[in-house]
């Protein structure tokens, strides 16, 4: 099962209120570094840099946060405050290495973070400063967000067979009637 829960246009009403989000709490955005974990996260914060640019009457350009070649990841982040942006956000594992990533390139006044999705089941002590959308889900269940046209996320169930019919599954190919 594919489920919808934010098209585009809501999505875009939500990256707004996160932007206004950021800004009160940072009282500006004089010296905000944004970061975008890639893959997705770096697409969230291209879509939430282009509403901060607009409050803050200057181009604000997200940096992409790369986890799997962390040494490749350099940016003056000293005295200035971090927004680390990730589409969703769920046992808090990639959130954890990103904080350690931006850690390895200075000591930040402040780090912060926003999802777009905040699904829970978290396995880290964190938890974000800012969020579009709380959703609790299942185990069983996939959050995934599309950026074909524009931001979509969409749930997924996952289908789970059991051994039981796994047996039965594979009795049948075996020994046809």
């Amino acid at each position: 099962m594919h489920t919808l829960i934010l098209g585009k246009q809501r999505i875009e009403r939500t990256l707004a209120r996160l932007a206004c989000e950021v800004d009160e709490r940072n009282q500006g955005t004089e010296g905000l570094v944004l970061f975008g974990i890639l893959p997705k996260g770096i697409l969230v914060a291209q879509a939430l840099a282009a509403h901060i640019s607009e409050i803050a009457g200057r181009n604000v350009v997200p940096v992409p946060l790369d986890l799997e070649n962390s040494g490749q990841n350099s940016e003056d982040v000293c005295g200035k405050v971090v927004v680390i942006v990730d589409d969703v956000l769920y046992t808090g594992r990639t959130a954890h290495r990103a904080v350690a990533a931006v850690c390895e390139m200075g000591t930040p006044a402040r780090i912060q973070l926003m999802v777009l999705i905040d699904r829970g089941h978290r396995e880290m002590p964190l938890q974000p400063d800012y969020v579009g959308r709380k959703l609790q889900t299942k185990y069983g269940e996939r959050v995934e967000v599309d950026a074909a046209k524009g931001l979509s996320v969409y749930l997924t169930e996952e289908v789970r067979v059991t051994n039981d019919q796994k047996n039965r599954i594979s009795g049948t190919l075996l020994h046809p009637s």
